[in-house]
């Protein structure tokens, strides 16, 4: 009998161990599921052109560029792990509607980038191209918006260079605290490879904040985001969208409250 216990337990080791291994392995191909066909932006967003930014790493990344008139502010979209530069679309014709210069942010591995998607080169991406959009307009502010993934990346990117305002919609504290509310069993830190630990790449820093997040959000909980806003200590704003979900937060009043924040 209890060699039977003994040897079940084993098995019920090894396959842990086993299915740990493969989780450490292959959680690059859960973070990042990048689609498989690039749109360019002539129908979708004219007024935007293709800018192609090389990394330190480099990696090529195609953006999307809209230059503001004059000095007016330029704001950076970064989108989420399943989608690619194209997906802001509509965001970006808003924005430029209103007055700003858009950059549409790319990362590697995904649709019209080489490369492969990881934390460094993602944030190696990210500086290049705010190193690009300082370039071509080195005197207007650069707004930095971010959502779910984006919104890790924006706030590594926060601590990297001198972002005047930044927008984090479907936050996360850290992916390390995601994978342990998601799989609370095989959730160690040492075994997370690409961490995102966006309340350690805010810390100290004293730009304005706004904080957007869906009560019915099922991808990255309200918790998650509240947690971050909650670590934040300086000036910041929020917005509860009442069953908003994970991705129509700028479409359920998002949209007035982003833009009157950045024009502010």
């Amino acid at each position: 009998m209890w060699r039977l216990i003994l040897k079940s337990g084993i098995m019920l080791l090894c396959l842990y161990g086993i299915a740990l291994l493969a989780l450490f392995l292959l959680q690059r191909k859960f973070m990042y599921i990048p689609p498989s066909d690039y749109v360019g932006p002539d129908d979708l967003s004219p007024a935007m052109q293709e800018v192609v930014v090389t990394t330190p790493l480099g990696d090529k990344v195609t953006a999307w560029w809209h230059a503001p008139d004059n000095d007016a502010p330029i704001v950076m979209f970064f989108h989420g792990n399943g989608s690619g530069v194209y997906y802001g679309h509509e965001i970006y014709n808003d924005l430029i509607g209103a007055g700003f210069g858009v950059l549409g942010a790319s990362y590697p591995g995904y649709p019209g980038a080489s490369g492969k998607p990881t934390q460094e080169a993602i944030v190696s991406a990210a500086e290049a191209q705010f190193d690009f959009v300082r370039e071509q307009n080195g005197t207007s502010e650069i707004y930095v918006y971010g959502t779910s993934l984006g919104a890790g990346v924006s706030s590594q990117l926060a601590s990297s260079r001198d972002v005047s305002r930044l927008v984090l919609e479907a936050p996360f504290y850290s992916m390390e605290d995601m994978a342990a509310r998601r799989m609370p069993i095989f959730a160690f830190s040492s075994l997370v490879r690409d961490k995102y630990r966006s309340h350690e790449a805010l810390e100290g820093l004293d730009i304005p904040v706004l904080w957007l997040h869906g009560t019915k959000d099922r991808v990255v909980p309200i918790r998650q985001g509240q947690k971050l806003y909650d670590s934040y200590d300086g000036p910041k704003f929020k917005l509860i969208v009442n069953n908003g979900s994970h991705v129509d937060v700028w479409g359920k009043g998002g949209r007035k409250r982003i833009i009157g924040f950045l024009k502010r």
